[in-house]
């Protein structure tokens, strides 16, 4: 009778001792985890060996992997974090750059009007400048884009 209330009690223990990962994992994988350790416990029992070092031992493991786990989602947030930062600094820089080369754009233009002949001709200069415009405006789309994809990751991993 002392050694199937020990073994209720292990595996009541070991179920709090699993409501310590993070939820997502907990509801993922807790019940297999359960179900392991019962039938360990159970295959222990049953073939005579000690259960106290085990369920130790296991206690010890699960405790670090509940660490290592919550440790990992740490990481992985700050990661999605760090993206978001670094996709609206590209973002704001892209912008800033479409900006200048347009006020550059059309700054080269009002004092070349009224001009005629070679001096006259500002296209060698408009064309590159209206390209890294057109570039700056896309790679400031594909940031946005990018930038509310990962912010909706972090709200909703």
């Amino acid at each position: 009778m002392s050694a199937e209330i020990s073994l209720q009690r292990s595996r009541a223990w070991y179920a709090r001792l699993l409501r310590l990962y993070p939820r997502q994992f907990r509801e993922r994988f807790g019940e297999g985890m359960e179900q392991t350790f019962a039938d360990s416990c159970w295959r222990r029992r049953t073939e005579g060996e000690g259960l106290l070092g085990f369920v130790v031992w296991v206690f010890a493991e699960t405790i670090v992997a509940i660490i290592g786990e919550h440790v990992t989602r740490l990481r992985r947030h700050a990661m999605r974090d760090d993206a978001v930062r670094f996709l609206k600094t590209v973002k704001y820089s892209a912008i800033a750059v479409s900006v200048l080369m347009v006020a550059g754009i059309l700054t080269v233009m009002f004092l070349a009007r009224g001009k005629t002949g070679d001096d006259g001709d500002i296209a060698g200069v408009v064309a590159p400048a209206l390209l890294l415009t057109s570039v700056s405006g896309v790679v400031a789309v594909v940031a946005a884009v990018r930038q509310k994809r990962a912010q909706r990751r972090v709200v909703h991993p």
